[in-house]
Parts: structure tokens; C-alpha cells; sequence
């Protein structure tokens, strides 16, 4: 990460000298994004659960996803999201986002990075793939392995288990 002093605002407003932090240059925005918000993340005893840079329609989202254990509720959200928004006003990627939103991750999570398969260990998850015709099916079951190095997942049911390469999943979402 680099560091570097500019002038930001605090938690009332005032702008005041402090530190902004950034990620490599040649990182995606995503990761840009996740390194200018963690600190405030951090402050506020939240969880960054994912920031996902998406297309939708027309429009470039860039989703700034937190949890706390036990859920959050919108208020929550509110409180980080100002500070979040100023932060990345400051950013020089931020003229390719058209829309910024900060949430929740929800009841079922999307589960996309390492941390997300670690997290979920033992977790009931849903697993979605496309078959031979191209029409999505889902696999449900308990999460009973994760191979990072490999990028493979096993799901476990009645069954017995399933391993299966993320690669070839259209997604995977924690499931209730």
C-alpha cells in the first residue's frame, strides 16, 4: 500500500490533514477502492465483506459491502457511508464509477475471495452452474472444504461430497 498526506474530512466534516491510502497502481479498482475505504471500515467496528466493481445496464457500480457478526441494519450503513463516499471522492478512479453504493452483503452472501470460502467453513452454501444447454442449476449443501491453491470448493449433503472448480460456477452464495 502507499501512503500519502491530503487533506481530508473528519467524522464532523472539518477538513484536516491526514492520510490516504492506496493501493498499487496497477490494481483494479476494486482493490484500489478496498484500500481507500478499510480504515474507515476498520473505525467504525465494521467488516468489509467485498467491494464489487460492476456493469449494470448503461451504469458502472462500485459496491462497498460491510457486515458486522450479527447483522447490521440501515442506520448502520448510513453512518459509514458519508465518510466512504468523501474518501473516494478523492480517488483518481473514481470518475469511472456512475453509482456508489454501500450496503449490506445480505442473507446470502456472494462468496468470491478467499476469505469469503474461509469465512463460510461449515456454512450451508448454494452453488450455481450452467449446464450442457446452457440453463443454470443450483447444487445445494454444507461448505466442507476449500482449496485455494487448486481453486476448488467441496460441498458435502446427504449425499456425501461434491468437489467442484469455482472457475466453472456462475456463483456461490451462502445460503440459509
Amino acid at each position: 500500500m502507499f501512503y500519502k498526506k491530503a487533506l481530508l474530512p473528519d467524522n464532523a466534516g472539518r477538513i484536516c490533514e491526514g492520510v490516504l491510502f492506496t493501493a498499487k497502481k496497477d490494481s483494479s479498482i476494486e482493490e484500489r477502492a478496498r484500500a481507500a475505504v478499510m480504515p474507515i471500515i476498520e473505525k467504525s467496528g465494521l467488516t468489509l465483506w467485498d467491494v464489487c466493481f460492476e456493469k449494470e445496464g448503461a451504469m458502472w457500480y462500485l459496491r462497498v459491502l460491510v457486515d458486522r457478526e450479527g447483522g447490521l441494519d440501515s442506520d448502520e450503513c448510513e453512518v459509514v457511508s458519508k465518510p466512504i463516499n468523501d474518501i473516494l471522492d478523492k480517488q483518481d478512479f473514481i470518475k469511472s464509477v456512475d453509482i456508489l453504493e454501500v450496503g449490506s452483503p445480505g442473507l446470502t452472501k456472494k462468496l468470491r475471495r478467499p476469505e469469503h470460502f474461509r469465512a463460510c467453513m461449515g456454512e450451508p452454501v448454494r452453488v450455481t452452474r450452467r449446464g450442457e444447454k446452457g440453463k443454470e442449476f443450483s447444487v445445494y449443501g454444507t461448505l466442507a472444504a476449500y482449496d485455494e491453491e487448486n481453486g476448488t470448493i467441496t460441498l458435502e449433503d446427504d449425499n456425501g461430497k461434491t468437489e467442484f472448480s469455482i472457475a466453472e460456477c456462475v456463483k456461490i452464495n451462502s445460503d440459509l
